[in-house]
């Protein structure tokens, strides 16, 4: 009996296993639609894999925290625009240590633990208005943590107008830690303090506002604006270098990155400290290395002596007066509408659009379109050749006449209803069921004749023993007897 109970336990283990072994094994979802992009707040530690290029335009992004993986694939996504920051907080430190309950806004308010990597997003607008209270912002994230962004281009504008006591702009994250490898960031950072009587911590970094992220073959491009009536940590790279908590000791790295542009900015405060470097502000910890000369820098420090005008991109233009010029869309890149002040030279970008490339009305079916879900076809541009998959509509029912009875032999489903059969066949949540029934009920046949077989056994060792308990029975009754 112990070896039947081990056999049941040994199949129901292989079942099981690979039923979750498959779910384990699962490819990544793909996001295809605005829609589906925003749905990826609903189950934040997924993995998800970006098909097509995508716009933003209408769509008011949420601000939430990511801790799964995110693969852009190499698409675009434009015409992001966040006011909002996140609900959830997380502890950041200024110079001394000091600890502030923190929000965050970015394409990612908060990531734990995730990775983000090859996608691009031009024309950001980040701009958080009259805000009171503590905030990160950053173009890929607003604060990470032990996490990895790789591959990813940032353009655009972040802005962030604050009352509070710690705050700052990064062009790929606002706050916090892990690798940022080979990221592109070109971009416009303001960051205006809206409170004159109170001293604050402020922060700005064409890479990250204040933390201890390892960067790696980086390119910026940064154009710098900060108003502040506090103390002022500002970088081409980083604005501060903290490693945190105190006592965390740690070995990172610097190296690689290139970077050009300039930080303008002013610091309203007699016990001045106007941190702004081409690298790094200020560093409260020397625990990383800069690999020799293996970064490039070309950027200018701008300090500015005037306290009662809040430093603008667009300067102290008295009689702005822009022309627009329409840049069309290329098939690696998207169109935008340039502005340019004709008085002093200013320019900005909005009102991007999605790459245009060319493709023939054939394409390769991926997926059959059935009458309830759209199917996906692959497009190949016919200029560059890049792949490009797009939806197919659902097909249209075929009306059904009266049915009229006939000897003729029935006629085969129709290809709408076949595809619909294979369509529930093929969907990947019924997999793990489909390997319990072809692995498990076999299994469990040869259990239940193994089963059978032991019973067996048993009766017939149970009808020998009354067959010689009563032959026993026999012969004292006849020895009685005599």
């Amino acid at each position: 009996m112990k070896s039947l109970r081990a056999i049941l336990i040994l199949i129901l283990m292989t079942v099981f296993a690979t039923a979750s072994a498959s779910a384990d094994d699962a490819a990544p979802v793909e996001i295809r639609t605005p829609e589906e992009l925003i749905a990826i707040a609903d189950n934040p530690e997924g993995n998800y894999v970006l098909m097509n290029d995508l716009d933003l335009t209408g769509y008011d992004w949420p601000s939430f925290t990511f801790k799964g993986t995110f693969d852009g694939n190499g698409h675009t996504i434009i015409n992001i625009h966040w006011t909002k920051v996140s609900d959830e907080t997380q502890v950041t430190y200024d110079g001394n240590r000091k600890t502030y309950d923190t929000h965050f806004a970015g394409f990612f308010a908060i990531l734990d633990h995730a990775t983000v990597k090859n996608v691009r997003l031009p024309g950001v607008d980040l701009f958080v208005e009259n805000y009171e209270g503590d905030c990160f912002l950053g173009g890929i994230a607003g604060y990470a943590t032990e996490s990895t962004i790789e591959n990813c281009e940032v353009s655009g504008t972040i802005r962030l107008d604050v009352t509070g006591k710690m705050f700052g702009v990064g062009g790929i994250i606002g706050y916090g830690n892990g690798v940022i490898k080979n990221c592109k960031a070109e971009v416009t950072l303001v960051n205006i303090d809206l409170d004159a009587k109170n001293r604050d911590e402020e922060f700005l970094g064409g890479v990250c506002a204040a933390g201890y992220p390892d960067i790696d073959g980086c390119e910026i491009q940064i154009s710098g604006f900060l108003s502040d009536h506090g103390y002022v940590h500002s970088g081409g790279l980083v604005g501060m270098y903290i490693v945190y908590p105190k006592a965390f000791k740690r070995d990172g790295y610097i190296k690689n990155n290139k970077l050009t542009g300039f930080i303008t900015f002013f610091e309203d405060n007699t016990n001045r400290r106007a941190y702004c470097k081409e690298s790094y502000g200020e560093v409260m910890d020397w625990y990383f290395t800069t690999a020799g000369d293996s970064n490039k820098y070309s950027f200018k420090r701008d300090e500015r002596k005037k306290y009662d005008v809040n430093l603008l991109p667009h300067g102290e233009c008295k009689n702005p007066d822009f022309e627009e010029t329409k840049v069309e869309a290329t098939c690696q890149d998207p169109g935008y509408t340039l502005h340019t002040c004709k008085t002093c030279g200013y320019t900005e970008k909005d009102n991007y659009v999605l790459s245009a490339h060319h493709f023939p009305e054939t394409y390769e079916t991926i997926t059959e379109s059935t009458l309830t879900t759209q199917g996906v076809g692959e497009y190949t541009c016919s200029e560059c050749g890049a792949k490009i998959r797009k939806a197919l509509p659902t097909l249209t029912p075929v009306p059904t006449a009266t049915p009229v009875p006939t000897t003729e032999p029935t006629e085969a489903p129709s290809k709408a209803t076949t595809d619909t059969i294979n369509e529930s066949k093929s969907g990947s949540g019924v997999w793990p069921y489909l390997l319990i029934f072809f692995i498990g009920i076999p299994l469990g046949v040869i259990a239940a004749l193994l089963y059978r077989r032991h019973r067996i056994k048993k009766l017939k060792r149970l009808r020998k023993a009354r067959r010689a308990q009563a032959a026993r029975a026999a012969r004292l009754h006849k020895e009685s007897d005599d």
